[in-house]
């Protein structure tokens, strides 16, 4: 299926549900925050073809995510700190023998801080900086393992229903480490809402009584640092993994303050490649577009 196809399905779906939704009345806080989230995702199995490699790789992965925020006294300031752990595991399969399965783990472990702090009644900036270390740690920590990310936002509450931002951030979301313009929208009517912080992130939800239910696109990958033990004198130095998960989620609260969010789809432009030590591609075996399913428990304030 053509990718452009889907995101511009995706892009009509979002114009044409917030038409409708500009009709409502504004009632709930504009964004959401949650203390804590654990997630797993499955991505079914696709085929892969690079040279002499022919097969099927499939992916699961783990994300737990957990913030402690502190508000100064002056009620305009919040401090925010967190951690971040998340473990990629592909495995890998060979065509003509589905017996002789790989697998491998990739870990991301991550501390952030982050300073939200509003000016007058309409404006507000956040600045957040993130060190991580990912790696597949064969061979230990390093400091080719670390990289330290950053992102800063400034942001205006144009009314109760609207909100917009401009921003920059520099991350591995996209594989690669890069320097990325940031786009803030948030709109809210009644019971819709869109989200959006591009070109990360964008959703369209249908705010219910104790949860929601809409439509997200969401990129998302890092950037692991490697160590080569495959023998095949490729000189594999760094794995670049990204995708775009589209498709339906739906989120309810199963009580207190935890909610549980499911979500299932289609992912496309997955992206999985070794780069050599000059950053040059030594290996693709980015796979084709393949459905992915999605289970996370939130814990809110």
């Amino acid at each position: 299926m053509n990718n452009k196809i889907l995101l511009t399905t995706a892009v009509l779906f979002f114009q044409t549900i917030l038409v409708i939704g500009q009709e409502r009345s504004q009632k709930d806080p504009m964004e959401e925050f949650y203390i804590g989230t654990v997630s797993y995702t499955h991505f079914g199995e696709s085929s892969f073809e690079e040279k002499q490699y022919e097969g099927k790789v499939g992916f699961s992965e783990v994300l737990v995510d957990l913030k402690f925020p502190y508000v100064l006294k002056n009620k305009k300031t919040i401090i925010i700190n967190g951690v971040e752990f998340t473990n990629l595991k592909p495995n890998f399969s060979n065509e003509a023998d589905a017996s002789s399965s790989v697998s491998r783990n990739f870990y991301s472990v991550a501390y952030y801080l982050a300073l939200n702090n509003r000016i007058g009644k309409q404006w507000s900036y956040s600045i957040g900086l993130k060190p991580a270390f990912a790696s597949d740690f064969q061979s230990g920590i390093s400091s080719d393992d670390f990289m330290l990310r950053g992102t800063a936002l400034v942001s205006k509450q144009v009314s109760r229903s609207f909100k917009y931002g401009f921003g920059v951030s520099y991350n591995t979301r996209f594989g690669r480490r890069m320097v990325i313009p940031l786009v803030q929208l948030v709109y809210k009517k009644g019971h819709w809402g869109t989200y959006a912080y591009l070109p990360a992130y964008i959703s369209q939800f249908y705010h219910l009584k104790n949860g929601k239910v809409g439509l997200s696109i969401i990129a998302n990958g890092n950037n692991y640092n490697f160590y080569d033990d495959t023998g095949a004198g490729l000189n594999l130095d760094k794995l670049n993994y990204t995708r775009v998960n589209i498709g339906p989620e739906y989120e309810t609260k199963i009580g207190g303050k935890l909610k549980i969010n499911v979500s299932g789809g289609i992912t496309v432009a997955n992206k999985l490649e070794w780069t050599d030590s000059d950053s040059e591609t030594a290996l693709d075996l980015s796979p084709e577009n393949k459905y992915f399913l999605r289970a996370t428990l939130k814990f809110g304030r």
